[in-house]
């Protein structure tokens, strides 16, 4: 098998940066897959070149894993315009590398930056294969909250973008428990989600190292090192940091080291000198491969972001290399990170921006060495059991191998991915500007037959389960009985509403959903969103696919057939859509409507409820 990454930032142990992806894809090269990944030629941490001699592509092996780096404009470190140049440039090249990398299985895209999952989605588009997306961050809503974005058609513009990914992924991994409950707000189904959270690969780090070497390098022999070890972005508040240390000057044995790099760096150097600092050394970034002896040559470790409510949702990479260390860690984040540290005992909580809680907690720790140590080991013995990268790398093996098994039939046709949109723009476009007499002439009489409003509308499960709103028009009448309840749906039903429905009629408006993109012209029928739950996991694959107006079911026996042979016809179009398969249908579909053939299941107004599976 085949796995083809897009990631702008991939990292190995030789470059500064988080190695997830590496050591994903070493254990994939393990197991007897190929790996390949498009990456850029630029240090996303540092800006600077990651190749020898730059080309459009420069391809390199690195332990079994093909790699392709591809040309990048140079600028990550500038503005927020000559980033995105960045992004884009990237996205360009490394849709042209994506498509020489020979067949594939399955289309990998990571986010952030959102530009490079637009490349994965229309390389698998392309190449007719799977589109696992993974999500590392909350983008947009991060870089709204944090200020980065703030023209209102940016914003409008980036959620379209999120949109259009969403609803295109046939499934999504994430990294912290928290981003679940944020994309099935959005409408995505649990089932398409898949946590593989942040890691360590505990082998990387000697938690009883003592760095001596790098203590000896920086001149920190003595003294109490509190590391950071990451980005130097505006996310990253250093500027806390650097007041704490203000606050910590006088104790000569504290010392803050910064290991990193970033959009940030020369502004915190400058903050750095303008409090005369003594006590802070900026250590630069260094490889992924450094990390254990300058974390072993450290006391206690530090994690730190701005105090934004949707930073409570992330699982920061660096604290668990830190627990993997065995240092305690000085938390300044609140949310799923922080039950982590408090599960594990292995460090301090301080609130988000306060920089005297940071000292505060600082000094403790450097009072008490003893308890700071108790905590390392702590926190070492949770992650090994709990974030082990090894056992991490096994689930995403075989998370690959299911995405791509399951999704490998609904991408075997160029049709299913542009064509069918295409089939339904056209003709619902042609039939909605055709049928518009007929449409204003229905919504009057059911205004006059059957009351208002004139549309039934319901929340429906459409792709992937996602809910939304169909449109109908008004077939039944409201009256109730002495208690106030409904009637049944068969004292409902007037002559004309069994009209409408004996015709099909009351389906146009559906026409309005497909232009929509919620639903298609063919597909298996939009069922009630009670049944998600009542599904087998064979019958729940009717919605691998957007609902139809019209179906295979539909033209084979409608609501006179029974639930079972009904959802067997709905898989079985799964498995089998093209695009003679939907023009057969939509014929077969006018045949049956003038025949009024399987209207209603005997003695139902229309079809009896769907309970299950019976046991």
């Amino acid at each position: 098998m085949h796995t083809l990454l897009i990631h702008q930032a991939f990292a190995s142990p030789d470059d500064p940066g988080g190695t997830r992806h590496y050591e994903f894809g070493k254990h994939l090269v393990k197991c007897g897959h190929r790996f390949t990944v498009v990456a850029g030629d630029i240090s996303y941490m540092t800006g600077r070149s990651l190749v020898d001699s730059r080309g459009l592509i420069v391809e390199h092996n690195l332990n079994g894993m093909r790699v392709l780096r591809v040309y990048t404009y140079p600028s990550f470190h500038r503005s927020f315009l000559w980033r995105a140049v960045s992004f884009l440039s990237f996205m360009c090249t490394s849709i042209i590398a994506g498509l020489q990398a020979g067949p594939v299985d399955l289309v990998m895209g990571t986010s952030p930056p959102i530009f490079q999952a637009v490349s994965a989605w229309l390389l698998a588009v392309l190449r007719q294969r799977p589109f696992l997306l993974e999500i590392r961050d909350l983008w947009p809503e991060f870089a709204i909250d944090i200020g980065i974005l703030n023209n209102v058609l940016i914003i409008r513009l980036a959620r379209g973008i999120e949109r259009f990914l969403y609803a295109r992924a046939n499934h999504f991994l994430i990294n912290s428990p928290a981003y679940r409950d944020y994309l099935m707000d959005k409408g995505l189904s649990g089932e398409n989600i898949t946590l593989i959270p942040n890691g360590v690969d505990p082998d990387l780090f000697n938690p009883q190292a003592n760095g001596k070497t790098f203590r000896r390098e920086l001149k920190l022999d003595e003294k109490f090192v509190v590391t950071y070890a990451g980005a130097l972005g505006l996310a990253n508040d250093i500027p806390t940091i650097l007041r704490a240390a203000q606050n910590l000057r006088n104790d000569p044995k504290i010392h803050f080291l910064l290991v990193g790099d970033g959009k940030e760096r020369v502004n915190s150097e400058k903050l750095a000198k303008q409090l005369d600092l003594s006590n802070v050394t900026f250590a630069g970034s260094r490889p992924k491969s450094d990390m254990g002896e300058i974390l072993a040559a450290s006391d206690a470790c530090l994690a730190i972001l701005q105090n934004i409510p949707m930073f409570r949702t992330t699982y920061p990479n660096k604290v668990f290399d830190y627990m993997a260390a065995g240092r305690p860690t000085i938390l300044a984040i609140d949310g799923v990170i922080r039950k982590v540290i408090e599960s594990a005992q292995g460090g301090i909580f301080v609130a988000p921006g306060n920089d005297m809680a940071l000292a505060e907690a600082v000094q403790v720790l450097s009072n008490n060495r003893a308890k700071a140590q108790a905590m390392g080991r702590a926190a070492q013995s949770y992650v090994v059991e709990n974030f082990n990268r090894q056992q991490h790398s096994r689930r995403f093996a075989h998370l690959v191998e299911y995405v791509a098994k399951q999704n490998s039939a609904e991408h075997r046709s160029f049709y299913h991915s542009c064509g069918k949109r295409f089939l339904d723009l056209l003709f619902s476009m042609a039939l909605t500007i055709l049928l518009t007499p007929l449409l204003l002439l229905l919504a009057i009489l059911v205004r006059l037959k059957l009351g208002s409003p004139v549309f039934f509308r319901q929340q429906r499960p459409g792709l992937n389960g996602r809910p939304f709103t169909m449109f109908k028009f008004r077939t039944m009448t409201d009256p109730r009985d002495q208690s106030g309840n409904l009637l049944p749906e068969e004292k409902r039903l007037l002559p004309f509403g069994r009209f409408l429905r004996s015709t099909s009629l009351d389906e146009l408006p559906e026409l309005f959903n497909v232009l929509k993109g919620d639903m298609s012209l063919v597909g298996p029928r939009p069922l009630l969103m009670q049944y998600l739950d009542r599904y087998t996991p064979e019958q729940a694959r009717r919605h691998e696919v957007k609902p139809g107006i019209t179906g295979w079911a539909q033209v084979n026996g409608r609501n006179a057939i029974n639930w079972e042979d009904k959802f067997k016809f709905d898989v079985w179009y799964v498995d089998n859509q093209s695009l003679s398969l939907d023009l057969k249908i939509i014929v077969l579909t006018a045949w049956k409507i003038l025949k009024r053939e399987g209207i209603s299941q005997p003695g139902q107004a229309t079809a009896k409820e769907f309970e299950g599976v019976s046991q």
